[in-house]
């Protein structure tokens, strides 16, 4: 696990996200995801649409934050709303 993943395990866990993901849930890519660096621009990779990654327990920080299981075993985090939507399919 990063480093980050390291420091997400000290907060307080969450099972089930307000967007309605629960870990264990599967979702898919809806389009390809340009990864860029700290300071917004393209660090030159790219997740591609028709991924798909794993749902994980999340944590609550300051924030709720999602966390994911990439295809490559890497984690992954993104904001608990609704517009996790716009990029991923839940998968049934």
């Amino acid at each position: 696990m990063d480093k980050q993943g390291d420091r997400l395990r000290d907060v307080d866990s969450v099972a089930e996200y307000t967007c309605g993901l629960k870990a264990g849930d599967r979702v898919r890519l809806l389009h390809d995801i340009i990864i860029r660096d700290d300071y917004g621009f393209p660090a030159g990779s790219v997740f591609l649409k028709g991924e798909i990654w794993t749902v994980l327990p999340g944590v609550m920080d300051r924030t709720v934050v999602v966390l994911f299981r990439r295809a490559d075993g890497n984690l992954h985090i993104w904001d608990d709303d609704r517009s996790v939507f716009k990029t991923f399919e839940k998968l049934s």
